[in-house]
C-alpha cells in the first residue's frame, strides 16, 4: 500500500481539487475582462466613425435654398421675351448721365431703344448672340461682337448686358458662380453680389408675369448705375 505517496489520500485530494478549481476560474475573469476591453473599444471606434461620418456630411452638403425662392427664380428664369420702358442713369469715372430706356427682348435677341442718352441724342441698339449694330441718326454704323463693346463706344464704359439680361428679372446671372446671394421671406431677390458688381432690388412691383424689380441699383469700381423701370409687358412683340 502507497499511504505515504505525496497527492493521495483524502486531504491530498482535495488539495488538488481545490487547486484545479481554482485555476480555470482566474482564467475565466482574465478571458472575461479582455472580452470586455475589445468590446468597449470597439464601441468607441464605433462611436467615432459615425461622428466623423456625420461632421463630412455636415461640412459637404450645401445649404438648401428656401422654397419660395427656388420656384420664384424658376418662375423668372422662365420668361424669356419682354419689353420694358424705364430710365438708366449713371455716376462716376467723373461724369454721370441718364437717358430713357426701352427694351425688347426676344429669346436670345434684343432691341434697346436709348433716347437723349447722355446728351447724344437717340441711340438704337439691335443685338444678338454673334454681333451688335448701333444705329444713330446721321452717323454711321457701328458694329461690334457685343452690346457691351457697343457701349463701351457709346459712353465710355461697359454695360454689363449679358448680365442684366437675368437681373433685370431680379435672378442672379447663370453664367458664372455668385459671390453673395439675399433673398427675403417672399422669395424676392434683394441684394448680389456677381463678378465684380454690387447689386440692390430695394423695389418690386407685380406684373402679368409675376413680382419683377423696379429699380435696380448696381456699383462696381467707381461706377454706378440705376435702373428704373415703369412698365414691364409680356403680349405678343
Amino acid at each position: 500500500m502507497e499511504h505515504g505517496r505525496p497527492g493521495t489520500g483524502a486531504g491530498g485530494l482535495a488539495r488538488s481539487l481545490a487547486t484545479t478549481s481554482r485555476r480555470p476560474a482566474h482564467q475565466g475573469n482574465a478571458r472575461t475582462l479582455a472580452r470586455g476591453s475589445v468590446v468597449r473599444a470597439g464601441r468607441v471606434a464605433l462611436a467615432l466613425s459615425l461622428t466623423l461620418t456625420l461632421l463630412a456630411g455636415c461640412a459637404s452638403a450645401p445649404p438648401r435654398e428656401p422654397q419660395a425662392w427656388s420656384a420664384h427664380r424658376d418662375a423668372m428664369a422662365a420668361i424669356d421675351s419682354w419689353r420694358l420702358d424705364g430710365k438708366l442713369g449713371y455716376r462716376g469715372r467723373g461724369d454721370s448721365g441718364s437717358a430713357t430706356l426701352a427694351w425688347v427682348q426676344r429669346g436670345d435677341s434684343l432691341q434697346v431703344t436709348l433716347s437723349g442718352p447722355f446728351g447724344a441724342g437717340t441711340a438704337h441698339i439691335d443685338a444678338g448672340p454673334d454681333a451688335a449694330v448701333l444705329r444713330q441718326p446721321g452717323t454711321p454704323e457701328q458694329r461690334a461682337a457685343s452690346t457691351e463693346e457697343l457701349s463701351q463706344q457709346l459712353f465710355g464704359w461697359a454695360l454689363p448686358a449679358a448680365r442684366l439680361r437675368d437681373w433685370v428679372r431680379g435672378i442672379p446671372y447663370r453664367g458664372t458662380p455668385v459671390q453673395r446671394l439675399d433673398v427675403d421671406t417672399r422669395g424676392l431677390l434683394r441684394g448680389l453680389e456677381q463678378d465684380g458688381w454690387t447689386l440692390a432690388f430695394d423695389d418690386y412691383g407685380d406684373t402679368a408675369a409675376g413680382l419683377l424689380p423696379r429699380r435696380i441699383d448696381a456699383d462696381s469700381r467707381g461706377l454706378h448705375i440705376r435702373l428704373v423701370i415703369k412698365q414691364w409687358r409680356f403680349a405678343a412683340l
